[in-house]
């Protein structure tokens, strides 16, 4: 848990104006090299309920397209809508214009609250897809795909819960849910072709892999 609670110190300061720092008492190297925040904001149970849902053997692998990863997407828009996180577009499923099957990036939005930085956006994402049937090794030929990437979608899901609760970004956050990366990065450059058009002003992106 070490390593995603230093992650999120960043990305704390990500969306935090560039001036602002956060005392602690475990210094992290920044522009103004000054310690920064490390939170333990993730509990244990939560993080085990994702990640045993994500991999488990219902969902198939979440082969893009599949009838695996709609049970994933449905799970994983339950989350956004349980913690008031709006849609960004009309709905939290955004249809990928790159693939030959119904696939679908979620993607949910939580406003900025200072007046100067919300029109700068900070994208928090990871693809919640995998490869999903695979050739059977001792009978299983499921790849439940716990670090590729269910590991990343729980983080985002944590991520996501902490911000819908303490609205501290001073900038506006995407919180995206890729589909079809597995197939090429297809979900990635669908909405990175639709957020470019839109002349988003984009800040950073953290992408958990």
């Amino acid at each position: 848990m070490r390593h995603f609670n230093i992650f999120f110190a960043f990305l704390l300061i990500a969306c935090s104006s560039s001036k602002e720092i956060i005392s602690s008492k475990t210094p992290l190297a920044v522009e103004e090299k000054e310690p920064v925040t490390v939170i333990s904001f993730a509990k244990e149970e939560n993080v085990a309920k994702t990640l045993k849902y994500l991999t488990s053997d219902e969902l198939e692998g979440r082969d893009s397209g599949s009838k695996g990863i709609e049970k994933a997407a449905t799970f994983l828009e339950s989350i956004l809508l349980e913690n008031e996180v709006k849609p960004y577009f009309k709905t939290y499923r955004d249809t990928l214009s790159n693939f030959d099957k119904p696939a679908y990036n979620l993607v949910g939005y939580i406003e900025g609250n200072d007046p100067n930085l919300k029109s700068e956006f900070v994208i928090i994402g990871a693809h919640y897809d995998h490869i999903g049937r695979i050739k059977a090794v001792n009978g299983d030929d499921i790849g439940n795909g716990a670090n590729d990437n269910a590991s990343g979608t729980t983080a985002v899901s944590e991520v996501l819960k902490y911000y819908a609760k303490n609205r501290t970004n001073k900038r506006s956050l995407l919180f995206v849910f890729f589909s079809a990366e597995e197939k090429g990065l297809l979900g990635s450059k669908h909405l990175a072709k639709k957020l470019k058009e839109q002349k988003m002003n984009l800040y950073f992106m953290f992408n958990y892999e």
